[in-house]
Parts: structure tokens; sequence; C-alpha cells
């Protein structure tokens, strides 16, 4: 009788365990496994985004859309019901919005200085054709140095879209404001804009990897993209074309018209296009333009894999 207790008590616990501890992954990793590299990193198969799956769920309640708008921010997700865009975290008040600056994607080197009037200074990497379905990243932020009377909006970004034009585009952006903490936002300029994804818990000194890759389908809105940090899915959405220019870019906003040094450099580490059938490295080969605003600095050359890209502020 003592031993078929024991098994009772035993498999009372493994329920309650199980039921306690649901996992539930957005990414393509699995516990206590080594995460992927780009080299062999693919989307899941057949993947569909949690918020669409919550969607779903929703529209076969019977809610409308105003009210599955509601549900969703209550579990921290985000919704564009013209397009069905989506995205994990938290979208931004309006008041947050209005005390964002205007920022755009950089101009090329002829017309810049219009953008300069909007952005107050910045740096660029990016390809100079449309030729890509993909980019990805290893990303170390930096310092992003900030000051009450220097820097006050500090941001590194990875851009996939329309960039020359900035009529159409999507990012991942590192912020670290004055008075703030680094966060981790996304950005399509017409399906929802912002939305706020989550802290930024890693080091300023390691590096994140960021993936935006088309799928290649397209829909009445566009062609379907995914974005991924770290390999978890955060954000879908739609671009005008299949094939389009990619490109990083480090931003520095100031009201007194003076910046904050930084301490260290935000490094792009090893650097990936996607061509529609693999990933790449981004190398010497790959026609590309550099753009800076002093007093922001750049710098880049080839390593052994890809180009390295590194930007600071140094008065």
């Amino acid at each position: 009788m003592g031993g078929k207790k024991k098994v009772c008590v035993l498999t009372v616990m493994l329920l309650v365990f199980s039921m306690l501890c649901p996992i539930v992954l957005t990414g393509a990793t699995e516990p206590n496994k080594s995460p992927p590299t780009l080299d062999t990193w693919l989307p899941p198969k057949d993947f569909v985004d949690p918020v669409t799956l919550k969607v779903q769920a929703f529209k076969a309640q019977g809610l409308k859309e105003s009210q599955i708008t509601a549900e969703l921010e209550k579990l921290g997700m985000g919704w564009y019901p013209e397009t069905g865009a989506t995205w994990m975290g938290r979208t931004l008040t309006s008041e947050e919005l209005a005390e964002m600056p205007a920022r755009a994607p950089a101009k090329a080197p002829s017309n810049e200085g219009a953008t300069l009037r909007q952005v107050s200074r910045t740096s660029c990497m990016r390809t100079t054709s449309a030729s890509w379905k993909g980019v990805a990243s290893e990303i170390a932020s930096g310092s992003m140095s900030v000051s009450s009377q220097g820097t006050q909006y500090h941001y590194v970004s990875m851009q996939l879209g329309s960039l020359d034009s900035g009529t159409n585009w999507v990012e991942t952006v590192i912020t670290h404001n004055y008075g703030e903490t680094y966060k981790w936002y996304t950005y399509d300029n017409d399906e929802g804009g912002f939305s706020f994804y989550a802290d930024k818990i890693t080091s300023t000194t390691s590096s994140d990897i960021y993936i935006i890759l088309l799928d290649g389908t397209q829909d009445g809105n566009g062609w379907n993209y995914d974005v991924w940090i770290n390999f978890y899915w955060v954000r879908s959405g739609h671009l005008s074309n299949q094939y389009v220019q990619a490109g990083f870019q480090k931003e520095v906003f100031s009201s007194s018209g003076q910046f904050t040094d930084d301490a260290s450099h935000a490094k792009y580490y090893r650097n990936w296009l996607h061509n529609g059938q693999d990933w790449n490295y981004w190398r010497s080969t790959t026609n590309s333009w550099w753009s800076t605003a002093y007093p922001v600095r750049e710098t880049h050359y080839m390593t052994t894999t890809s180009y390295r890209w590194e930007t600071w502020v140094q008065n």
C-alpha cells in the first residue's frame, strides 16, 4: 500500500507542476538549448504569431474590433485592424508620442540637409540598391550617453524598407533617453507606429541579435515581414515592395544643440543580408554608403566574415 500511495502522490505532483508551469515560446529556440546562429536559422515552418492566434480566438467569440484591441492590450499585445499587423508590447499613448522627436531614415548625401532639420544628428550605413528581403545584425548598443543639457534622446536602430524615400519602412530600435533605462521598441511607419516591446535587460556591451525578414508572401496590404529579437518573434506587418533596402542608423537629439560624448561605441559586429534564398554576410561586394553628421562618428571595415560598423558621439 505504501508503494501505491507514493506513486499516487508523485502523479498528483507531476500533474500540478504541468498545470502551473506552462511554457509559451514565440521564438525558434527551445528551453535549455543553445540559441541558433544566423548561418542556420530559419523561422519556424508555417509560423503563426501569437497575437494573430489571439485575434482569431477573440473573433470566434464574436468580439468587435475595439473589444479585441482592448483585450490584447491587457495581454501586452498590439493589433492594427486595418491591415492585420501585429506586435508584442504596449502601444504608446498620445502623450508619449507627443514627447518623441520627429524622425525618419537619413537621406542620401545629396539631400541630407533636409533630414537634419528633423533629426538632430545621425550616422547611417545602408545598401544603395533595393535588392534585399531581410537584414540581421549582432548589435551591442554601447553607452548611448545622455544628459540634461546634452543628448536627451538616443536611438540605435536597424531598418528595412524604402529607406531613401522614407515612404515605407520597419525597424528595431534601442532607446536610451534622459531619465530612462535602455528600452527595446519596434516601429512601422504606416502600421501602428511605435510600440514599446520591453526594457533592455542585456548589458550594453553584450550583443543581441536583431532580424527583419520578408517571408515571400503577400496579401492585399503588401509583402509580409516578421521582426525577431534574440530569435523571439516581436512584430509582423507589410512592406510595399518585395525587394527593399537595408540599413543601420544612430540618432541623437538635443533641444540645446549640445550633444553628450559616448563612453563606448555602438557596435554592429556581424551583419547579414537575405537575398530571398539564403542569409549572406554583408560584405564589400555589396554596394553600400555611409554618412555621418558631426559630432556623430562612424567607422567601418571588413572582418573575416562581414562588415563591422561602429558609431559614436565625440565632440
